[in-house]
This record gives structure tokens, C-alpha cells and sequence, in this order.
């Protein structure tokens, strides 16, 4: 039977690598685009624009949450898991892979326009999704707070840490990009793209931290 090892500190410090390298290439696109007015460069711009969707920052965004999704499975099936702990574990599963498919196909964007009848639209609301799935947040981490507790050091910590993370990212960013969108009326500039920058760097941050948690539980206990 065919054995794949992991070390989980050189993946994390990979993939974390290929994350700066994507974060570079995206202001080197958005220099391109504004202050030398380079609007295409033969198609690098939305290439590597993290703001656009279908390409290389998002296929990577969506590699590291499915990367997690499967790993989670792994960890589910660790002999010395409890029957409530593997259904932890396979309900963050699958809670990772709707993330990952989240991020190819940005569902989330679906709830902008219908929630624009009973949100307001502009200010830290100009994205209304981050309502619904804010509260959606809120349940998950209710349900999942007594089972992080139990996780052993240093699996809880680095499991709270990768959460905040990626939530300040997800959440946090956002609303700061809605509100500045909101101020320039819509203008997607310089400033703006700097926004959206550190959203997605945090993101993928806080899933290289929660893979590498999770290829660091394999490793202790295997």
C-alpha cells in the first residue's frame, strides 16, 4: 500500500510562498493597470487581479479549502476519534468543501441583489451577503465551540487562530471594501484593490494555518 508523507511546517511555508508570490503579482497587475495604464498586458491583469473571479489567485483559493476539505476526512477517520468527534469532523468536511465551491463559483454573490430590497446597500452593508453568512458563522461556531475546546494543544489553538484569520478576511475586509466603495461611489481604484488584496491574503492565510493544523494533528497522532 502506496504511503504519502507530508511534513506539515515545509507544505504550510509552500504554499504560504505561492500566496505572497500570487499577493505580488497582483499589485504588480494593479500598478500595471493604474498608474502606467496598462489596462490588459495581454490578459495578466485579470490573470492575477484577486478581484476577479475564474483564475489563478482563485483556482489557488479554491485548491487550499478543497486541500482542507480532504484532510478534514483524513482526520475523521484517526482510530483514537470519538463518534461525535468523526461527525465533527466530517461536518467541517463538508463544510469545506461548500467553501471551496463557494470560491470557484462565488455563490455567495447570488445574495447581493435580493438582499438589496431589505438591506441597505451602501456602508459596511454595500455586500449584503456577509449578513446571511455572518449568521450562518455565528451557528457553526456555537455548534463547533465545545468540540474545539476538547481539541488537544496545539490543535485548538492553531484551529481558533486559523478561524479568526480567515474570518477577518472574509468578514472584516469586506465590510471595509463595502464601505469604501460606498464613499467613492463604486469606483474600484487603487485603494480599493489594495482592500481586496488584504481580504484574500487573509483568507488563504487562515486556510494555510488550518491545513497546516490539521497535517500537524495527522503527524502526532499516526
Amino acid at each position: 500500500m502506496m504511503e504519502i508523507r507530508i511534513e506539515p511546517r515545509r507544505a504550510a511555508l509552500a504554499l504560504f510562498a505561492v500566496a505572497v508570490t500570487l499577493l505580488a503579482a497582483h499589485f504588480a497587475m494593479m500598478f500595471s493597470r493604474f498608474v502606467l495604464h496598462h489596462g490588459q498586458l495581454l490578459g495578466l491583469v485579470d490573470t492575477f487581479n484577486v478581484n476577479v473571479e475564474n483564475n489563478v489567485p482563485t483556482f489557488f483559493s479554491a485548491f487550499l479549502l478543497f486541500a482542507c476539505a480532504v484532510t478534514l476526512a483524513v482526520v475523521a477517520r484517526m482510530p483514537d476519534n470519538s463518534a461525535s468527534d468523526r461527525r465533527h469532523w466530517h461536518g467541517l468536511g463538508l463544510i469545506f468543501l461548500f467553501l471551496a465551491l463557494d470560491e470557484d463559483a462565488s455563490i455567495h454573490e447570488l445574495f447581493i441583489n435580493p438582499l438589496k430590497y431589505v438591506l441597505p446597500d451602501h456602508g459596511i452593508l454595500h455586500f449584503g451577503w456577509i449578513v446571511p453568512y455572518a449568521i450562518l458563522a455565528l451557528v457553526i461556531g456555537v455548534l463547533y465551540l465545545r468540540f474545539v475546546l476538547r481539541l488537544p494543544e496545539p490543535t485548538r489553538s492553531l484551529t481558533f487562530a486559523a478561524g479568526c484569520v480567515y474570518l477577518a478576511g472574509a468578514f472584516v475586509f469586506e465590510m471595509i471594501g463595502g464601505w469604501y466603495l460606498s464613499e467613492v461611489s463604486g469606483w474600484m481604484d487603487f485603494p480599493y484593490m489594495t482592500i481586496v488584496a488584504g481580504e484574500e491574503f487573509l483568507e488563504m492565510c487562515g486556510a494555510i494555518l488550518f491545513l497546516y493544523t490539521l497535517l500537524d494533528r495527522l503527524q502526532r497522532g499516526l
